[in-house]
């Protein structure tokens, strides 16, 4: 649908000029877990060619929806009944704030003529999102149905992104417009990023000028870099000054792990030589991050002292958390362009810090030496070796597959150990709730197609919460392998209990064995139990030959913690 205003005279209802707007932000799908009223659904999938997607519970819609609006930075739209289906979704509207997804979730409210008298099911829903969107609202008359999903739409994706929502009663769907509404998206505002800001010259000269001085510098690399596509960029401007890159986990993949700048992630789940290459800084270069407690490891790194040059699309990142010697409101790729120009007009000569690069390069190459010995052997009391795996599930990966991981230790395993082979858009994580990663794939398959890999990373408490969507991804036929790492616990919390508090309870972090192959082949996907280092990478084989969603479950040992800071002081972490 083109985005000029339509002229067309027809009285047309609520829903189906909803439809019409949705159709006109490009969307391909909608996703859905469906309650009265039904209008949306039919408007959408049998006359606008939206496809719907009716997922299992209403959280798990708006993770697929969240998913898939990262992949692609369009506004994707989650349709959910009103009262208690919209109480489902804060803990997936989080995650989409947090990763600043543009996720628009619309739902229906109480019926205006039964309003405050203790309809069934009513709820004064909307403030409960004020605080988790960048706009929430309902719709004020029926006749405003599309400039208000433009309003909607326009604060999801202009500025720092993030999700908005929209709350219709129930009776206004299928009422008729009195006016001819204006159905057209603006061009502007149909993807992320929009309306790049460019830094200031003066800020850019003096960035380059406070970098000179510097005897160790570092870049770092933000979730920012991702959603600006500027990981060319980045890894130009890195290779301008041969200067050592660490990201956050927000900013996996804005240069390519195996590239010789790369460090890999800093902050709580990391790789410890980035947090100790950020500690031996004097100058850290912060580009598209919030330079959170995260991802500085509750603001250890950098060290207090080291001069940062901070630009962020996010006014309000700018100086809160760190002082900072200049801070400047920028989109990462129009900072890190002009940036690069800037070095090379004051012909800033990265040889400078050749000894420090090396430096750092030497650590990292003794690093992964440590992860090395550390995986080398499969088996831990009696159970897979989460390294040994974790090594093998990096070699089987593709530098053009996906890998949709949990929170957790699934988020620590994703972002240290897998090396993601160049820079791009590869890795998704949740940012904070578990369980979004296993329908969340589905979400990020549906954006992708049929051309790459998508592999889910869960572990066996986060599956438990949205298994059922195997029957979601069957219906939809998409192939996602999920790899299940079963250590039948919660493991964080069994580690916390054992070497923080040093006294078990296990009622508090322990489950059953649950046989996940068996529970998926029950719903008719692919399922296999590894046990042996030697069934892994077969088991995957046969998961992607099957052709159909699957899911390899690993039996591995709980006894060993991934790369999680937490551990430090119980010398407990290796790498």
């Amino acid at each position: 649908m083109t985005n000029a205003p339509a002229g067309n005279t027809e009285k047309i209802t609520v829903s189906r000029a909803l439809a019409k707007m949705i159709r006109a932000y490009g969307a391909e799908y909608a996703f859905t877990l469906t309650g009265a009223p039904q209008d949306p659904h039919i408007d959408l999938q049998n006359h606008e060619g939206v496809k719907v997607v009716l997922g299992r519970s209403e959280r798990s819609v708006l993770a697929m929806a969240d998913a898939y609006a990262r992949v692609t930075g369009k506004p994707t739209f989650g349709l959910v009944q009103f009262g208690p289906g919209a109480t489902y979704l804060p803990a997936s509207i989080i995650d989409a704030f947090w990763a600043s997804s543009p996720l628009i979730p619309i739902s229906g409210s109480t019926t205006t003529n039964t309003r405050y008298r203790y309809e069934y099911q009513e709820l004064e829903q909307t403030s409960m999102f004020s605080s988790i969107t960048k706009w929430a609202g309902d719709l004020p008359e029926p006749d405003r149905i599309a400039d208000v999903v433009r309003t909607a739409v326009r604060a999801a994706v202009s500025g720092m992104p993030g999700p908005t929502y929209l709350g219709i009663p129930a009776n206004w769907f299928g009422k008729p417009l009195t006016t001819t509404p204006d159905i057209y998206a603006e061009p502007t505002f149909m993807k992320t990023p929009a309306c790049r800001v460019a830094p200031m010259a003066p800020d850019v000269e003096r960035a380059i000028a406070l970098l000179s001085a510097a005897e160790k510098p570092v870049l770092i690399a933000g979730g920012g870099v991702m959603l600006s596509g500027a990981w060319a960029e980045l890894t130009a401007l890195a290779e301008a000054l041969n200067i050592p890159v660490v990201t956050t986990m927000a900013g996996k993949g804005s240069i390519a792990d195996t590239h010789p700048l790369s460090v890999g992630a800093c902050g709580r789940y990391s790789r410890k030589v980035a947090n100790d290459t950020l500690g031996s800084a004097d100058f850290c270069l912060a580009i598209g991050t919030k330079l959170s407690s995260m991802g500085t490891n509750v603001f250890q790194y950098p060290r207090k002292g080291t001069t940062i040059v901070h630009f962020d699309l996010d006014p309000n990142s700018l100086g809160r958390t760190y002082r900072e010697e200049l801070s400047a409101v920028a989109d990462a790729r129009e900072a890190l362009v002009m940036l690069r120009e800037a070095a090379i007009a004051a012909k800033v000569n990265g040889s400078r810090w050749a000894a420090w690069t090396k430096q750092v390069q030497g650590s990292v190459a003794a690093w992964l030496v440590d992860l090395e010995r550390e995986s080398r052997e499969p088996m831990y009391e009696g159970r897979l070796n989460p390294y040994h795996i974790m090594r093998l599930i990096d070699q089987h990966v593709g530098p053009d597959d996906m890998v949709v991981a949990d929170t957790g230790y699934m988020a620590a395993w994703a972002s240290t150990v897998l090396q993601q082979k160049k820079a791009g858009r590869s890795t998704l994580r949740a940012a904070g709730s578990l369980g979004w990663a296993f329908p969340a794939a589905f979400g990020a398959k549906l954006a992708v197609g049929a051309k790459r890999r998508v592999f889910g990373l869960n572990g066996d408490g986060g599956a438990g919460y949205h298994f059922t969507e195997l029957e979601t991804a069957l219906r939809m036929k998409t192939p996602v392998i999920h790899i299940v790492l079963n250590n039948c616990s919660l493991a964080f919390e069994y580690h916390v209990q054992k070497y923080v508090h040093e006294e078990m309870c296990p009622e508090a972090s322990e489950f059953l064995d649950v046989q996940f192959a068996d529970v998926a082949r029950a719903f008719g996907a692919f399922g296999e139990r590894v046990t042996t280092p030697e069934q892994f990478i077969p088991a995957l084989r046969r998961a992607e030959e099957s052709g159909k969603v699957a899911v390899v479950e690993v039996a591995i040992s709980r006894e060993l913690p991934p790369p999680v800071t937490r551990y430090e002081a119980a010398g407990l972490r290796k790498v």
